[in-house]
């Protein structure tokens, strides 16, 4: 009778496992990631232009889109070349609101550069109905960019 408890529990836990599997928590992750990584490699060999077609309109609402060229070039001559990324951190939720409907995916990622790291934290929002994220929200941090 003691181990009754402990089965009913583990199976309400592994219900809980399948609807949040079921639910896109896992899915808007990877398909996030997978924006990231589109980002980055357009970065590395297509330049800045290509890349700026990953972020949302409601990114250059406070970003004119040559103010953010402008901005990754300056960061790209101090910070180095990219080499790789690695998400250390995520969170997905489902959200309704003024600005939309549709799901947030927040990364967290340690970027290699060829001459300092950083981290840098994306936010993407797929709206209902859109075919794919968009970057809405970029934050770089390096220690590069408060020395030379």
């Amino acid at each position: 009778m003691k181990n009754s408890g402990f089965h009913i529990l583990a199976l309400v836990f592994s219900a809980v496992l399948l609807l949040c599997g079921g639910c896109g928590i896992t899915k808007g992750k990877k398909d996030g990631e997978a924006v990231l990584a589109r980002h980055f490699q357009a970065i590395a060999t297509n330049g800045f232009d290509t890349a700026l077609t990953d972020y949302g309109a409601q990114f250059f609402q406070k970003t004119s889109q040559d103010e953010w060229r402008k901005a990754l070039t300056k960061l790209s001559e101090k910070l180095g070349t990219y080499q790789s990324h690695t998400v250390t951190g995520w969170r997905v939720f489902k959200n309704a609101g003024i600005t939309g409907s549709g799901t947030t995916v927040s990364l967290q990622c340690q970027v290699n550069y060829s001459k300092h790291p950083a981290t840098e934290n994306f936010t993407l929002f797929k709206a209902i109905g859109a075919s794919d994220y968009k970057i809405v929200g970029h934050q770089i941090n390096s220690t590069a960019l408060l020395t030379e």
